[in-house]
């Protein structure tokens, strides 16, 4: 029964392409068997059931077709009118990285500090010189100022400015106002100029008070006393807590109306500025991906006018074209379209979030449903050459019931895949795989309902013309025009000098597959989110190259400093600054923001003036300064004074008064600290610093940090997932063909393509990531394809005829699928060839792992597969069979190779499961 089960499906597969030889009246599988002596043959319980599901399936859909055709599209129209409400959104901060990371927790603790207001307006506004001079130039930095002073009074939002919202931030900026008061005082040739300004980097002297540059100057160069001579970027911050009475949403359209107007609205005279927000950066995520969607028409075109051309050829061998073939054709491009809709309808009714990763799925799932109703169009086709007078009711059931397996075991093993892609730790791979796996099982049912119901309506218009037109010709394999090319071909790969190139070739193939994929990068950063003209690249480009490798600031977040009068605690909590400032990238104490140390010096200030004082002011304020010195009450006159303002936004008191968190910051330079894998390094330094004071529950937070413990997880969790899915693909495939030989056959060559995507993909230039992550998943579905095909095939040929040869065996296998594979892979190629057109990595990974499956698929399922079949097939008859055997012992022999056993208590030509 287990080889009976594999023959029908792959009999059925065998319907793909319409060849003269097949379309002998009424060859059905039973005759297959009954043409080797083959007897009382049963499926297994699985196959058996496929068959009657597809049989009154089609039955009812063709009695029903065009009720099955309007409710199908009600559905759709219902299911897909979310669409249009649904505003597309990514989840930029925590989407990419993996459940359970630390960075999670960190973003917590940030969040939770800033619970009060919300998390606060940061943009940051990147000034660069439009002619590559410098910005320490007059001219550029009048230009700079305005900026800050029209950013802090025009642009507003609900009658907000930053001016106007700014309490603890607003003097951030001072330093760059500060140099250009100097070079407006230079530019005027004021003598005492020099005795007021001092324009040294990383320290300028304003009155004798120094203010650090180091935050807002990058790309400096200076002389031997210190004065700036260049400077490549200015950067300004505008950091305010958001209003009370503003939303979260206002806090996003406020920093949205900075980006926008900077990049589309400022007309500049001597800078160049760009900005950059957490918001922003959203934005251009979701830009990319409706770049993307109007390129599904330009697939659509492809795969339409493929369909068309490949129908149009396939129907005239039979002499079968019509006007109708043209709706089917187009149809069948629109069917999975239909389907994609409705499945991520579905799932935005149900409360999923409308990523940009999602608008790579329609890409896939057009090109998995063409190729299922090709299958379905081609079925039809050949049944109405092998029966004219077939009735339309018959011809529908029939088809489902040879197709349907071919459909199902394509939509199972992707749809699998997929659902084991789900439980993925990165949140942005689970919802891809999530939306893939819902518009899998939609097309699934789409296509063996909606479709269905299209090619029985269609059937109704072609089926007279068809009947009156049967073309006759030479029915033979050998007068196939291809035929003695074939041969040769196949007698090439039966030899076995041919299979010893093919082992070498394949070990090779495996020895380079393996070695790329052992020295793939594990990288992710903005930049691959984004479209390839977007702002956002220059930023970080500036931000990599001359930011952080001069600038960079880990946030320490202190969330039980305990009673910091005790001098052991206030001690303890010094420590915990000064070993994150013993690093040797430190840039120094001096450009740390530590509230302690001017708090201290503000009270031995008061302390003096207090001693001083003898009247009863003096009283009071000696009263005051008794109060705990940490309590919001003794820091209240620190907190107001100009000066020192800005501490009011790092420390938080509890409901008592008392300190109860603080943030702190500490600064770093490195000529690595723009590469991800310093970063890394240097984000587990400050990790394990914060750990050893345990007590005081000490927190860090760097934006970085979440795409940074992304590549401690991802290639563990490809590795599992992989293997979870090549699991999965084998219980389909054994599932289906019910043979333990070839299952491993299959499996082999799955591994083998899987492994090769791996590895071309890392020598190709990609990196492992999330996004590389999920085409990989998807890869492994697809390549279940090309291996299965063959080997059945195979399989099948030889209990056809047990006599035949295997160069004939494979001969006849490539007659029966080779177009289908190759139609298969080519049309796949072409169709996402279309998403070049927009340059973003994501479409790029897509693209090239596209034709990565499908070419190694196709090498494997052409070449590969079919030789190792010969060759096992040679060993098997050299070491267990005889010179010459009867037919039914080289049956029995090909048999026992391919399949369980052979039953001993019946007959040589009666196979059991």
């Amino acid at each position: 029964s287990s080889l009976f089960s594999r023959n029908v499906f792959f009999l059925l597969l065998f319907s793909i392409l319409p060849s003269q030889r097949r379309l002998q009246a009424s060859f059905s599988p039973i005759d297959a068997f009954r043409m080797t002596g083959a007897s009382a043959l049963e499926p297994p319980a699985f196959v058996r059931l496929l068959n009657r599901f597809f049989r009154k399936c089609g039955l009812f859909v063709a009695d029903n077709d065009k009720t099955v055709l309007i409710v199908t599209l009600l559905l759709t129209a219902f299911c897909s009118s979310k669409i249009l409400f649904t505003k597309q959104e990514d989840d930029i901060k925590t989407g990419y990285t993996p459940n359970g990371a630390r960075s999670l927790d960190e973003i917590e603790v940030f969040s939770d500090f800033f619970a009060s207001t919300g998390d606060p307006i940061a943009v940051f506004l990147f000034a660069t010189a439009k002619d590559n001079s410098s910005m320490a130039e007059y001219n550029a930095m009048k230009e700079v100022v305005d900026i800050l002073d029209f950013v802090g009074e025009n642009l507003t939002h609900k009658g907000e400015s930053f001016y106007t919202m700014c309490t603890d931030f607003c003097q951030i900026n001072e330093p760059v106002r500060q140099y250009y008061n100097g070079l407006a005082m230079r530019q005027q040739n004021l003598s005492d100029v020099g005795s007021r300004f001092q324009l040294t980097f990383p320290m300028m002297q304003v009155l004798g008070k120094e203010l650090d540059l180091s935050p807002n100057f990058f790309g400096v160069r200076t002389d031997e006393d210190g004065q700036v001579e260049y400077v490549k970027i200015i950067m300004l911050q505008i950091r305010a807590n958001i209003p009370k009475d503003w939303k979260k949403e206002d806090a996003a359209e406020y920093e949205r109306m900075i980006s926008q107007y900077f990049h589309f609205k400022y007309n500049s005279t001597y800078v160049t500025p760009l900005a950059m927000s957490l918001t922003y950066t959203g934005d251009e995520v979701v830009r990319t991906g409706l770049t993307i969607f109007p390129y599904i028409g330009v697939g659509f075109a492809i795969m339409t006018t493929f369909s068309v051309i490949t129908i149009y050829w396939s129907s005239s061998r039979l002499d079968q074209w019509t006007v109708h073939k043209i709706s089917e054709a187009i149809l069948a491009c629109v069917c999975p379209l239909l389907a994609t809709s409705s499945a991520l309808g579905t799932l935005f009714w149900f409360g999923f979030r409308f990523g940009t990763i999602l608008c790579v799925t329609p890409f896939l799932i057009l090109a998995i449903g063409v190729d299922d109703a090709y299958l379905q169009i081609h079925a039809c086709m050949r049944l109405t050459a092998e029966d004219s007078s077939m009735t339309k009711r018959e011809k529908i059931a029939r088809m489902l019931v040879e197709v349907g397996p071919s459909i199902a075991i394509t939509s199972m093993t992707n749809l699998f895949a997929f659902l084991v892609g789900i439980y993925t730790p990165t949140p942005e791979i689970s919802l891809f795989c999530a939306g893939n796996a819902v518009a899998i099982l939609f097309d699934f049912i789409y296509q063996i309902t909606m479709y269905t119901a299209i090619l029985s309506i269609c059937e109704n218009l072609e089926m007279r013309k068809n009947a009156t037109k049967r073309k006759d010709s030479d029915l033979s394999f050998k007068n196939e025009q291809f035929t003695v090319m074939l041969d040769s071909y196949c007698d090439w790969v039966a030899n076995a000098y041919t299979h010893l190139l093919v082992l070498f070739c394949f070990i090779v193939y495996i020895y380079v597959s393996v070695r790329g994929a052992l020295n793939i990068n594990i990288i992710l950063s903005p930049d691959k989110l984004v479209i390839g003209d977007s702002p956002l690249l220059q930023v970080n480009y500036l931000r990599d190259t001359f930011v952080l490798p001069n600038y960079t600031t880990v946030n320490i977040f202190v969330q039980n400093p305990g009673n910091l009068t005790v001098q052991s605690n206030l001690d303890y909590m010094n420590s915990l600054m000064e070993s994150f400032e013993s690093y040797p990238e430190c840039l120094g104490k001096k450009f740390s923001h530590y509230f302690v140390r001017d708090y201290e010096s503000f009270r031995e200030s008061s302390l003096e003036e207090m001693e001083m004082l003898e009247d009863e002011e003096g009283e009071s304020l000696k009263n005051k300064t008794a109060a705990e010195p940490f309590s919001k009450e003794a820091m209240s006159d620190f907190l107001a004074w100009p000066e020192f303002q800005h501490w009011n936004g790092f420390v938080k008191f509890d409901e008592n008064q008392k300190l109860s968190r603080f943030w702190a910051t500490v600064s770093y330079h490195g000529e690595g600290l723009g590469d991800f894998q310093v970063r890394r390094k240097m984000l587990n330094r400050w990790r394990a610093t914060a750990d050893q004071f345990a007590p005081l529950n000490v927190s860090i937070f760097d934006d970085y940090a979440p795409f940074v413990d992304t590549l401690e997880t991802i290639l563990p969790a490809t590795i599992s997932t992989s293997v979870c899915t090549l699991l999965c693909m084998m219980i389909v495939c054994f599932l289906f063909m019910y043979n333990v030989f070839t299952v491993f056959v299959a499996t082999l060559a799955i591994t083998s393509i899987c492994i090769g995507v791996f590895g071309f993909l890392s020598m190709w230039g990609i990196d492992l990531d999330p996004i590389s992550m999920a085409c990989l998943i998807m890869s492994i579905g697809f390549s279940v394809d090309f291996p299965a095909h063959i080997t059945f095939h195979y399989f099948r040929e030889g209990l056809h005829d047990p006599q035949s040869t295997p160069a004939k065996r494979v001969a006849r296998s490539l007659a029966a699928i080779g177009f289908p594979l190759l139609q298969c892979g080519i049309s796949t190629i072409l169709f996402v060839l279309c998403l070049l057109f927009v340059p973003t990595y994501m479409g790029e990974v897509f693209v090239k792992t596209m034709i990565l499956v499908v070419t190694l698929g196709l090498i494997h399922g052409l070449f590969i597969v079919p030789a190792f079949l010969c060759a096992f097939t040679a060993i098997h008859e050299t070491c267990f069979s005889s010179t010459k055997v009867k037919n039914s012992q080289s049956f029995s022999s090909l048999a026992k190779l391919f399949s369980w056993r052979i039953s001993p208590s019946t007959s040589d030509n009666k196979i059991s499961a």
